[in-house]
């Protein structure tokens, strides 16, 4: 009787580790995997298979272990700080008007006149300058534009600043020339043929030349000049045409002869006085000198009379500052030598004494004009003071107030 014994299965003996079957016997049923160095063995009938796997050491640094990621959290954190610090600055700073419109470059203003009067609402001296601006166009172009400047001549605060729209006064830059004819009527001739009012309550230059003489038929023509008259109290105004008139502002009176003229003026100032410097003796006398005369017309007799109010009193290169009914104010050169200083005096009408004079000072003066501190005086002085100007303030006795004292660019 045969005994028969089962054979075992045959089985791929494969690593349990990589299921690689290169492998080589290291014992009896023990065996060391050639691709991953992993040991294992058989039990009986190949039931299981059991391994393990030595890892090779790994070399321990000195330094403790590195964290990967915190480079990138101490970024984050440094730029969260820097956030948080720019926003409180930001909500700590005052609030700012951003304004992105170009600011093109703007010369200083040019001036070319100046003229002081009292502003008859307030009583302060007035500093009136005519000035141009150049106002930037663009593509190179630029446009000129004409201001009337009027600064309180007491603390150099600015009144108004008004734009003179008259085209040609604009383009030509013309010149001013004024004349007063009573303390709230004050003329001005500017390019030869424009009239212009200075409104002294308002502060204001208006263009009148077709208000004032257009209800004259004699000037339908047009007016082609304008002239004052500084000796007597008119205007000279010339058509279009070539013919001479005489306009006389108190009156609003177109003449069309100064004989005629006169006869009005007379008329107008009966028994009003004035002063002037002139020479009582006859004309042709070898030793003339200059006096200061009272005049008065009398209508009556149709005659002027005369009065030397200073007598032997000499004068150098006299000339009157203000008058008016009961003030007048002279300058007078100091001596006989060209270009002295000058001595600006205040004269009683009465008997011609000295009341009072400023310190002797080498200036040009303009005019005056009466305020309610005393008397505003135009000057402007020559190169060796660099050309400064400006207006002194002086008061009823003689004592300078302010000096409103500007730079030749101003």
């Amino acid at each position: 009787m045969f005994k028969c014994q089962m054979a075992k299965d045959i089985k791929v003996i494969q690593c349990p580790k990589c299921g690689s079957t290169f492998k080589q016997e290291i014992r009896p049923e023990f065996y060391r995997c050639q691709n991953c160095q992993t040991e294992y063995y058989l039990d009986s009938d190949d039931t299981h298979i059991y391994y393990h796997h030595d890892r090779a050491p790994v070399t321990q640094s000195s330094a403790p272990p590195v964290n990967s990621k915190l480079p990138v959290y101490v970024l984050i954190g440094v730029i969260a700080f820097i956030g948080i610090i720019y926003f409180v600055t930001m909500l700590m700073q005052p609030k700012q008007t951003i304004n992105n419109t170009y600011a093109a470059y703007k010369p200083s203003r040019s001036y070319q006149g100046t003229f002081v009067c009292t502003n008859t609402a307030t009583g302060d001296p007035i500093y009136l300058r005519m000035g141009v601006d150049y106002i930037d166009k663009g593509n190179n172009k630029s446009e000129q534009e004409l201001h009337a400047q009027f600064n309180n001549a007491m603390n150099g605060e600015l009144v108004a600043d008004r734009i003179m729209n008259d085209e040609g006064m604009r383009n030509n830059r013309c010149s001013l020339t004024f004349r007063t004819y009573s303390p709230g009527l004050i003329y001005a001739i500017g390019c030869n043929s424009l009239l212009l009012q200075l409104d002294t309550k308002n502060n204001r230059l208006t263009d009148i030349t077709k208000s004032t003489f257009s209800n004259f038929p004699q000037l339908s023509s047009g007016v082609a000049k304008l002239d004052f008259d500084y000796s007597k109290p008119m205007i000279n105004v010339m058509n279009n045409e070539g013919e001479n008139f005489f306009y006389i502002p108190t009156i609003k009176k177109l003449v069309a002869t100064e004989e005629e003229a006169i006869a009005t003026r007379k008329k107008v100032y009966n028994a009003k006085r004035y002063f002037e410097f002139g020479y009582m003796g006859d004309y042709f006398d070898d030793n003339k000198i200059n006096q200061l005369l009272e005049v008065r017309y009398l209508k009556d007799a149709d005659k002027s009379i005369k009065r030397d109010i200073t007598p032997r009193r000499k004068y150098f290169g006299p000339s009157i500052l203000y008058q008016d009914e009961n003030n007048l104010i002279i300058v007078v050169n100091t001596t006989a030598a060209p270009d002295p200083p000058m001595s600006i005096q205040k004269i009683d009408i009465e008997t011609g004494k000295v009341l009072w004079a400023l310190p002797p000072d080498k200036f040009y003066l303009s005019l005056v004009a009466k305020c309610k501190q005393g008397y505003a005086i135009e000057y402007r002085k020559d190169e060796d003071a660099d050309y400064v100007h400006g207006v002194m303030v002086v008061s009823p006795n003689g004592k300078l107030i302010h000096n409103y004292q500007l730079s030749r660019t101003e």
